[in-house]
């Protein structure tokens, strides 16, 4: 006969297990890589933040996905004013560069 266990009664949300592995495996800095996105998403706008979104950070460096090399190509004039919301937002001198590349959203 087979044991029965006991019931779970503290399920845990696979959105937020989900969550908990992409910041563990997307970042090596402190925060995270899903703090990164809530602040980029306000400090940005919706234009933007529709078009680019945070992939992934090494160190001091952001990895930001776009939709089109148009996006890339616009966002690459704005990389300073963007670097200095996102770090505001931040309230820290987190991200020094971002890096543009077309890729999957």
């Amino acid at each position: 006969m087979e044991k029965k266990r006991p019931p779970n009664s503290t399920f845990t949300p696979i959105g937020r297990v989900l969550e908990s592995i992409l910041d563990q495996c997307r970042s090596d800095s402190g925060g995270g890589i899903l703090q990164l996105v809530h602040v980029w998403e306000k400090v940005v706008g919706p234009p933007i933040s529709d078009n680019a979104k945070p992939f992934a950070v090494k160190g001091s460096l952001l990895l930001v996905h776009v939709s089109s090399s148009a996006w890339l190509h616009q966002l690459q004039f704005l990389k300073a004013e963007l670097l200095g919301k996102l770090n505001h937002g931040l309230q820290s001198e987190r991200i020094e560069d971002i890096k543009f590349k077309v890729g999957l959203m």
